[in-house]
Formats: structure tokens, C-alpha cells, sequence
């Protein structure tokens, strides 16, 4: 047996194994604990296991099923962050909407501003192509084509690369380049992402195609086309689809989205076309008031704005005065999570939150712009990178992945569950 396979680490599954959300998980390898993100299932509110003393703490990207506890752990320790700048630019921002939510709903706060502002003091920033170190290990930065900023992480022990790739999409969108397999070298254990194991996305083209006749055809019958959009990523994405198509009607950018795009903008190097995005922007009319808003529903248009969930923000305005027009459309841009109330929507053809309950009349439409790889990608991404060893996570059907997986390519690939301690 030669060193490396002696060489073990043991891997701490503290949240996102056999789940989707609230991914935390911890490296150790007998001297240094690295924890990698530590983030909450939105809809649940549920945190990941709780985690003592660790070195470092690395940040993939700011979703809050990636970040939304973190928070939590730097009430009680002080160690480095790493992440790259536009991944703490969008935590603040959605940390900080995240307090606004707990008050507004008068939700448990499992954390305080001033937690946020401990785990913001502690910010290393990293870039694209950087390997840094931490003790005894080097760690690389790869980018994760996931959203803005996004990244995976290649921890190197000397004798055992590890690879994390948290959220990642090797495909190209409009907003982004693919993460490319080909930068992922020599990789031992490849700890992965299994949301869309089950399925394929359609080719991006049509999908866009298929959202740009909708909305036209919406302003042709002069009705105002609603987009709910996640704030980071997925709203800049529509606006520059939209935008591709040489609109003659107005579009209308609203919520936390225009914060999110702003800090997509910030950061040019990030993007696949910045001058694309930069010249959407400039086009679309920023809405800042319940005025604008009235104004914005009054003609034929399309509104892109938050939450992508319809879990509050501008999106219940829009509801509330637009449900019962049929002229008008509602077009999902992405995944309603189990429990929320696009997912009650899209399921029952209601409105039901915040006390008050609308049958819907607008058309809903459902289009799959997800930033995450599908199934083809992830089985060519293990067919390619052959790794010793594959850890599922953060899926459905992680388990029997794992199992295909095994089967297709003779690799050793495993499910462990939350709270298993597994040497790899």
C-alpha cells in the first residue's frame, strides 16, 4: 500500500447529504479542521449539525443553503472566511434581507446584525486561478459557472486531492461560462452535487426562446408579463435574455435583484459578456416605489423582480393587483422548492401567504434556467475527472446516484448520511 492510500481524512457530514440544502461538511485530517460553507434550508429553517473549533471556514458562493448560518458559527469563533469577493458582497446582501425577513415575519433569529459583521470581519478574499494556503494544506480556486463569483475548491493534502465542488454548472448561459472539467486535475476524492442527477435540463437556446415568445405574446395581448427571479444571477440572466431579443416594450427590474446585478456588475471579470449585461441594465427601468410600480402595471411590459419563490418581496404586489387578469402571465424561471408559495402555486393554481388567498387567473408558465449541472453533465464530469472516490450530497436521490454510478464507472462512490464521519 503506498502513502496515499494511507494517508486518510476524515470527512464530517454536517448538512446537505441525502438533502438539498444546508450544505456544511468538514475536513479533517488529524491536525487542521477546514469547514467547508454552512448554510440553512430556507424553507425549514434548519441549521446544519453544530461544529467546535475549526482553522478555516472556505465559502463557494452566497446562496443561504450555502452561507444563511454562518453567522451562527462566528457568534461563538473567530477564524478566517475565504471566498471571493463577489461571494461576500451577495452573503451581505442576502444575510442582511435574511434579519429583514425574521422581522418582518417576526421569525426566530437565529442570528444578529452584529454576527453578520463577525463573519464580514473575517473575510479573506480570493480570486479565480489562486491556490492559498492553510497549515498543512494548499488549496485551489476553480470556477464554479454556478453564479457570479461562484467557485469549487480543490483541497490539496500532498498526498490526497480533494475536490468540492458545491453548486456548479460546466454549461454556458447567457450570464456565465461553464466551469470546465478539463481545469480539474488529479482529483482522489471528488465530494459533488447531485440536485439534477435524475434529470437533463433543455438546451439554454430553446429554453430562451421559448421565454422570449411567452412574453411577447403576453405584451401582445396587452398584458404585463411577471418574472420572479432569484435575486443572485438568475435576474440578470432574464434581463439580458430579454434584452438579446430587441424588445419594443419596457422592462422593469425591482426588489433585491437590482442590488444583485449591481454586484454582478462590479465585478466585469466574472461575467461572460459584462457589455451584454451592462447594456440590459441600461435599457430596463429601475423600479424604487410603490408609485413606479403602479405605473409599471398600467401597460403592457414585463416586470422581472423578487423573490424567485414567491416567499415575499415586490412579487406580492404584483400579485395582489394582477391575479384575477388573464391577459397577464406569470413565468417561473426556475425551481419552486416543497413548501413555498410558488410551489403551492404552481401545484393548486392559489396564491396563499401572508393571511389572504387568490385563485389565479393569470397563465403560468414554467422555464428551467437552472444554474445547476444536469444529469448528462454530472455523469460526464466523473466519466472525465476519475476520481479514486465519489461522495453524492446535496440531491434527492443521492443514494441510488451513487449506486449508478458504481455501476457505470467501477468508481467507489458513496451517500453518506448527515452526521456520518466517513474516512476517504
Amino acid at each position: 500500500m503506498n502513502k496515499a492510500n494511507r494517508f486518510k481524512i476524515k470527512l464530517h457530514c454536517l448538512g446537505g447529504f441525502r438533502e438539498v440544502g444546508r450544505n456544511a461538511l468538514m475536513l479533517e485530517n488529524g491536525k487542521e479542521r477546514l469547514l467547508l460553507e454552512y448554510g440553512i434550508q430556507p424553507e425549514e429553517g434548519n441549521i446544519p449539525l453544530p461544529v467546535q473549533r475549526v482553522n478555516a471556514f472556505l465559502l463557494a458562493h452566497p446562496h443561504l443553503d450555502h452561507v444563511g448560518a454562518a453567522p451562527v458559527l462566528y457568534r461563538t469563533q473567530k477564524i478566517p472566511a475565504y471566498a471571493t469577493a463577489a461571494t461576500f458582497d451577495q452573503s451581505e446582501l442576502l444575510l442582511k434581507d435574511s434579519l429583514k425577513i425574521m422581522r418582518i415575519e417576526n421569525k426566530e433569529r437565529i442570528f444578529g446584525e452584529s454576527d453578520v459583521k463577525h463573519f464580514l470581519s473575517q473575510k479573506r478574499v480570493i480570486t479565480f486561478g489562486q491556490t492559498f494556503g492553510i497549515k498543512g494544506a494548499s488549496i485551489e480556486v476553480i470556477p464554479g459557472g454556478h453564479i457570479p463569483g461562484s467557485c469549487c475548491f480543490v483541497v490539496d493534502y500532498g498526498r490526497k486531492r480533494v475536490l468540492y465542488t458545491s453548486d456548479f454548472n460546466t454549461a454556458n448561459t447567457r450570464l456565465l461560462n461553464g466551469a470546465k472539467v478539463s481545469d480539474f486535475k488529479d482529483i482522489d476524492v471528488a465530494i459533488m452535487e447531485s440536485t439534477y442527477s435524475s434529470r437533463d435540463h433543455p438546451p439554454r437556446s430553446e429554453t430562451e426562446h421559448r421565454f422570449i415568445e411567452a412574453v411577447r405574446e403576453t405584451v401582445d395581448n396587452d398584458g404585463v408579463a411577471l418574472v420572479p427571479a432569484f435575486a443572485v444571477g438568475r435576474a440578470a440572466e432574464m434581463l439580458m435574455v430579454l434584452h438579446s431579443a430587441k424588445p419594443d416594450f419596457p422592462i422593469y427590474l425591482d426588489g433585491m435583484a437590482k442590488a444583485a446585478t449591481s454586484i454582478a456588475l462590479r465585478y466585469p471579470e466574472l461575467l461572460r459578456d459584462p457589455k451584454a449585461l451592462q447594456a440590459a441594465v441600461d435599457h430596463a427601468t429601475l423600479i424604487d416605489t410603490d408609485e413606479d410600480r403602479a405605473r409599471s402595471v398600467k401597460k403592457p411590459g414585463a416586470i422581472i423582480t423578487t423573490s424567485g419563490m414567491l416567499e415575499g418581496g415586490p412579487i406580492v404586489w404584483y400579485l395582489k393587483r394582477l391575479y384575477s387578469r388573464p391577459e397577464c402571465t406569470l413565468n417561473f424561471s426556475g425551481f419552486q422548492a416543497p413548501k413555498t408559495a410558488g410551489r403551492y402555486l404552481q401545484d393548486t393554481g392559489r396564491f396563499v401567504t401572508e393571511g389572504f388567498d387568490l385563485a389565479v387567473k393569470m397563465k403560468i408558465n414554467h422555464f428551467d434556467f437552472s444554474a445547476h449541472a444536469g444529469r448528462t453533465q454530472l455523469l460526464d464530469f466523473v466519466q472525465t475527472l476519475r476520481p479514486k472516490k465519489v461522495v453524492c450530497m446535496h440531491g434527492d436521490y443521492c443514494e441510488r446516484f451513487a449506486t449508478e454510478l458504481r455501476g457505470r464507472f467501477n468508481v467507489d462512490a458513496i451517500a453518506p448520511k448527515v452526521g456520518d464521519i466517513v474516512e476517504i
